[in-house]
């Protein structure tokens, strides 16, 4: 069964209150209302870095998943199409190819930075100066900068590689948060 499946599920007593006593839970839209005997149940918040986590662990399960250009199922992706379809099941309706994904979010001008589940851009194979290809963080050495992410590439499909690598290491351009950032997402498809 897939991660996404097992997120949360919540089951809301519902009562009239007064306005402050409803909590807005930031990740999710969900409001949290409580009962006669306190919040029932009490959600965990899951917090950018938590969804970061998760979207890196449902989307180990595809490696090996092969590559086709444009392709956005299980059967074939694509790099653009890869994070599309991981991202979507967090809430966040990316563009279908990598040059307007880099434009979402924030940008995370440090690699020390990074978190699981950033977005990480690269050259293309005839224009490394142009954005060509996504990838996803699976993590960061806070020291060194390295990363480890996950992509769809051409020749593997669906694989870990690290910033180390000579072909990636040559073409890496910017890293973007979008986690935490929804309504930048939403104003990049309004464009």
């Amino acid at each position: 069964m897939p991660l996404s499946l097992l997120l949360i599920t919540a089951t809301v007593q519902h009562a009239p209150l007064q306005a402050q006593q409803v909590e807005r839970h930031r990740c999710w839209d969900i409001d949290i209302v409580p009962s006669e005997h306190g919040f029932h149940p009490t959600p965990q918040i899951i917090t950018a870095a938590d969804s970061g986590m998760m979207l890196v662990a449902m989307a180990k399960e595809y490696i090996g998943v092969p590559y086709r250009y444009g392709g956005r199922t299980p059967k074939a992706f694509d790099c653009a199409g890869f994070a599309l379809y991981l991202y979507r099941h967090f809430g966040h309706d990316l563009p279908g190819w990598s040059g307007a994904q880099a434009r979402l979010g924030v940008e995370v001008t440090d690699t020390r930075n990074l978190q699981a589940g950033d977005l990480v851009f690269f050259g293309g194979r005839h224009n490394t100066k142009a954005v060509g290809h996504t990838g996803i963080v699976v993590g960061a050495d806070a020291q060194t900068g390295v990363f480890t992410f996950i992509h769809a590439a051409t020749h593997s499909g669906v694989t870990i590689s690290r910033s180390t690598e000579e072909y990636y290491k040559k073409r890496y351009l910017t890293a973007r948060r979008v986690f935490g950032y929804s309504s930048l997402v939403s104003e990049m498809k309004r464009r």
